[in-house]
């Protein structure tokens, strides 16, 4: 039967190979029309039980919603949400600063506007000198991220609900 001559080989990280193994005869001539049937079956079986595994997927993910109340707890409690992490500065500040620094000297010699960049440079600059260990510093992150949000050109696309 054409089915038994057919194994799945898991290589790597998951890539399914469907070696065919066809015997002696070896040429894609000596397959009938049964063996073909056989493998459309196989074929239709392991697309229906894809649609019921992705179906209880969409139950779970967005009726049920079993883990929605546990994550927003867990971004709540999160104090790096609003204040910058200690990676944040020790390795995305001084490359949003290099890259500040690369648009304003590209702005200058074009003659373009420079406002949103010393914007940009000036939230910054407050938001480095915030502790998440203070509540109210967490509290002046919120506040300085809706004032920044609200004064820049991209703050009607952006729905920053706090």
């Amino acid at each position: 039967n054409f089915v038994d001559g057919c194994r799945l080989t898991i290589q790597g990280f998951g890539n399914i190979i469907l070696t065919l193994v066809y015997g002696s005869a070896g040429t894609i001539a000596d397959i009938t029309l049964y063996n073909w049937l056989d493998l459309i079956i196989t074929f239709a079986f392991a697309f229906a039980i894809l649609v019921v595994f992705m179906i209880f997927g969409y139950i779970y993910d967005r009726v049920l919603v079993m883990w929605a109340p546990s994550q927003e707890v867990a971004q709540e409690r999160n104090p790096y949400q609003f204040v910058p992490s200690p990676r944040d500065h020790i390795f995305w500040f001084p490359i949003y600063s290099t890259l500040l620094d690369a648009v304003a000297q590209l702005s200058n010699k074009y003659g373009a506007n420079t406002q949103t960049i010393a914007d940009t440079r000036e939230y910054m600059n407050e938001l480095q000198k915030l502790l998440p260990e203070r509540k109210e510093d967490i509290e002046a992150a919120i506040e300085l991220r809706k004032e920044f949000v609200a004064k820049n050109p991209f703050a009607g696309k952006l729905t920053d609900e706090i």
